[in-house]
C-alpha cells in the first residue's frame, strides 16, 4: 500500500522527480511533433512509423537535457518560490510550502530569466517564444517535485508511458483514417524528370528522355570524391538513370565513383524535387529543377 511523507522532499529526490517530469514532457513534444511532421513536405523518410521509431533512442538525450533544465530551471523556480512564501507569510511559516500560484510566478520569472540570457542574445523573436515555452515547461514539472509522495517515480514512469504511446497511437489513427492528411509525394511521370536539376550549390544532375545521365560537381556526400584536384564531397559522372514509379516511386541512377542510393520523389506538385535521405531521417542533398525537358 502507498504510503506519503510529511514534510517537504530532499533537493535530491525534487530533482530527480523534476528531471522525470522534464523527460516526459520532451517525451510528449517529440511524439507530437512526429505527427505535425508527417503532415508537411519536411517528413522524413519512412514517415510517421519511422520517426516513431527513434523515440526510444531519444531516452539518453531526454535525460540530459531534463537533467540539465530540472537543475537550471526547477529547482530556482522552488526556491524563489520559498522565498515568495516566506516574505508573504512571514519568518514563521518559513517550513511552509510555496502555494501553487506562487510556483507559477516564480516559473515566469525563471522562464523571462532564461530566455533573457540565453535566448535573446541571439534572436529577440525568439526569446519571445522561449519564454512561455520555459515557463510552461516548468510549471508542471515544479508543482510535481514539490509533492512528498514516496510513489511519484513510479507514477511519472507509468503514466509517462501510457501518455506517450496513447499520443502516438492517436496520432497513428488520425493519419491513417484521413483525420489528419499525411504527407505523400507528387505523382510524376517519367517524362517530368528529364532536364537539368540543381543541388543549389552549383551541382547538377542532367536527365536525358534516352536514360542516360550526366552530374556536374553534384553534392554528394555518400560518394566517392573527385580525382586529384576535384572538390570534396561533389561528384563529376556519366551513366544511366531509370524511374522505379510502378516499384516505389524512385529514381535510381547508376554513375560510377558517385553514391548509389536513389532518390525519392518530394515536394508539391509545382515544386517537384529529388531528395536523399541520411540514416538519421533528415534531408541530405535536395535537387530542384532548373530546366524541365521537351
Amino acid at each position: 500500500m502507498a504510503t506519503t511523507r510529511t514534510g517537504r522532499p530532499s533537493f535530491g529526490r525534487s530533482l530527480t522527480v523534476a528531471t522525470g517530469m522534464l523527460m516526459l514532457e520532451l517525451t510528449l513534444v517529440v511524439a507530437v511533433a512526429a505527427v505535425y511532421g508527417a503532415t508537411g513536405e519536411a517528413a522524413g523518410a519512412g514517415g510517421y512509423g519511422s520517426s516513431l521509431a527513434y523515440l526510444p533512442m531519444l531516452v539518453p538525450f531526454a535525460a540530459f537535457f531534463g537533467g540539465a533544465g530540472a537543475l537550471v530551471l526547477v529547482m530556482p523556480t522552488l526556491l524563489l518560490a520559498d522565498l515568495f512564501a516566506r516574505r508573504a507569510r512571514g519568518r514563521g511559516a518559513r517550513g511552509e510550502e510555496a502555494g501553487a500560484g506562487r510556483v507559477v510566478a516564480a516559473a515566469v520569472l525563471v522562464g523571462a530569466g532564461f530566455a533573457l540570457l540565453a535566448v535573446l542574445p541571439r534572436s529577440p523573436l525568439a526569446a519571445l517564444v522561449a519564454w512561455p515555452a520555459a515557463a510552461a515547461a516548468i510549471v508542471p514539472a515544479a508543482l510535481v517535485a514539490r509533492l512528498p509522495r514516496r510513489w511519484l517515480l513510479r507514477g511519472i514512469a507509468l503514466w509517462g508511458t501510457t501518455a506517450v504511446t496513447g499520443t502516438a497511437a492517436l496520432g497513428g489513427v488520425a493519419l491513417g483514417t484521413g483525420l489528419l492528411d499525411a504527407h505523400r509525394p507528387p505523382a510524376v511521370s517519367r517524362e517530368a524528370l528529364v532536364g537539368t536539376w540543381t543541388d543549389g550549390r552549383g551541382g547538377t544532375l542532367e536527365f536525358a528522355a534516352d536514360g542516360t545521365l550526366a552530374a556536374t560537381r553534384l553534392l554528394d556526400p555518400t560518394g566517392v570524391p573527385e580525382g586529384p584536384g576535384g572538390a570534396d564531397g561533389t561528384c563529376t559522372a556519366r551513366g544511366t538513370w531509370a524511374y522505379r514509379e510502378a516499384r516505389d516511386g524512385t529514381v535510381a541512377t547508376d554513375l560510377p565513383g558517385c553514391g548509389a542510393e536513389p532518390w525519392e520523389i518530394e515536394g508539391a506538385e509545382r515544386r517537384v524535387a529529388l531528395q536523399r535521405w541520411s540514416l538519421d531521417g533528415d534531408p541530405l542533398v535536395r535537387l530542384t529543377r532548373v530546366t524541365a525537358g521537351p
